[in-house]
């Protein structure tokens, strides 16, 4: 069974809620819908900053969890194609384009 969001969840905020779910799927990082939310509406991010966000959603030290965050970043730029994101200037990599909300 897939993850499905509305239809109007925005670009940036939609793939976010994506990465996290493939988180949680792939290596248990299953964090709160508070915090995804948190994450999710974000304006912008750095892998880096996603990473100990989503390690310290999780419960743990950020500081002494360096392979999960250095993992988790790495996700973020394969993903996004790039270490940082802004909702301006978001390009949804699937569709090819910016969306515009």
């Amino acid at each position: 069974m897939g993850y499905k969001q509305k239809k109007d969840t925005p670009p940036m905020e939609r793939e976010l809620k994506y990465l996290l779910a493939d988180l949680c799927i792939k290596w248990g990082f299953c964090i709160s819908s508070k915090a995804i939310n948190e994450i999710s509406t974000a304006e912008s991010y750095r892998a880096q900053d996603f990473a100990e966000d989503v390690v310290a959603a999780e419960g743990m030290d950020y500081e002494g969890e360096t392979k999960w965050v250095r993992n988790i970043a790495e996700r973020f730029k394969i993903r996004f194609g790039t270490d940082s994101i802004d909702v301006s200037t978001f390009v949804d990599r699937v569709r090819g384009q910016k969306e515009i909300w």
